[in-house]
């Protein structure tokens, strides 16, 4: 990869991250981590350490624009969380990835996408009214 073409694509990448992650909340890994597993050709285990220490500065940015110019953060609430997180990440979750195969992790990251994908949209609810229809249309 070239030097401009390898600056593009850090900036290209980092920037569509920084975009969604202000805009919906979310770290940046349903980008980032592809990206870096299939751009710069890195194992899932990789992709994910990397994603989540570039995520660091870019959710300190989005935070403090949400509560300096917008007040849209609870401090309660990601106070709370963020314990949660700390725990689950550093005791759980990056343990885990150690154990569990690239494949199996690349694989149920695409798995996950797709649930809440599916989720968000609404299709869950959709075919639960659907069966329930169908099943009161059946017993009468």
């Amino acid at each position: 990869m070239t030097l401009l073409k390898g600056l593009g694509a850090y900036l290209g990448i980092g920037t569509a991250v920084g975009v969604i992650s202000g805009l919906f909340g979310i770290g940046g890994g349903i980008l980032m981590v592809p990206a870096i597993i299939f751009i710069w050709a890195k194992e899932p285990k990789i992709a994910v350490g990397t994603s989540l220490a570039v995520m660091i500065p870019g959710a300190i940015a989005g935070v403090l624009r949400h509560h300096f110019s917008y007040h849209t953060v609870d401090w309660r609430i990601a106070a709370g969380l963020a314990v949660g997180a700390i725990v689950g990440s550093a005791f759980i979750g990056a343990p885990l990835a150690n154990i569990i195969s690239g494949e199996a992790l690349k694989k149920g990251f695409g798995v996950l996408l797709i649930i809440f994908g599916l989720r968000m949209t609404g299709v869950f609810e959709l075919i639960s009214a659907r069966m329930t229809a169908l099943i009161q249309m059946v017993l009468g």
